[in-house]
């Protein structure tokens, strides 16, 4: 649909994507689907999926607009699968299954991850070193390793993180830095949900005599 419209007839809250036929294409291709032509959707449909992705993308901008790039391009790799198989009809042709990283692209990938923690890391960079296309990369680590590549990268700051307030009398909010957590509230939060205690109450628990 190549002119759009809506009407609203009180106050609303939007959101709008920008979704270029390019990007549709080239992942139908690396699917080996065919390119989508168009996007056809119906009048007043609802789309829990789409409220649900959008509200997780906001509430995490919201919360810290530095929010790591990866878990971003995640969200952005999985709402392109959706527009272009709900509202394009892709289907991908038999005999596309993929298996996972080759052993030398999970190392690479990994590896580039630890030396680039305190980066703003996305998932065409990993996947450039790993020889394959973001989403192509994107879902082959999740079947190597389980986890998103963002979900992985977290879990690798909060270990370092944890290394660091028990060998170093840094302040959490240059460990958070180093780390590649934006600020020190950021680091509490990930920390928090992840380890079930904050930093500061971790390493008093871990270093008290």
């Amino acid at each position: 649909m190549d002119n759009p419209q809506c009407e609203f007839r009180g106050p609303v809250d939007a959101i709008q994507y920008y979704v270029p036929y390019q990007a549709l294409d080239e992942f139908a291709y690396e699917n080996g689907a065919k390119p989508v032509s168009t996007l056809a959707w119906k009048r007043d449909a609802r789309d829990p999926f789409l409220s649900t992705l959008s509200s997780i993308l906001l509430t995490a901008i919201e919360q810290d607009p530095s929010t790591d790039q990866l878990f971003v391009d995640h969200l952005g790799l999985s709402l392109l699968a959706h527009f272009a198989q709900t509202y394009g009809g892709m289907r991908r042709r038999n005999g596309t299954a993929e298996g996972g990283l080759a052993p030398w692209q999970e190392r690479r990938a990994k590896e580039i991850m630890r030396v680039r923690l305190s980066s703003n890391l996305t998932i065409a960079d990993v996947a450039a070193e790993c020889k394959l296309t973001p989403s192509h990369f994107a879902r082959s680590f999740r079947r190597s390793t389980g986890v998103a590549p963002h979900q992985y990268l977290s879990q690798l700051r909060i270990e370092e993180a944890k290394r660091m307030m028990l060998t170093t009398k840094l302040p959490l909010a240059d460990i958070a830095l180093i780390c590649g957590f934006a600020d020190q509230s950021y680091f509490t939060r990930v920390f928090s949900r992840s380890v079930g205690a904050s930093p500061g109450a971790w390493r008093r628990d871990r270093t008290a005599s």
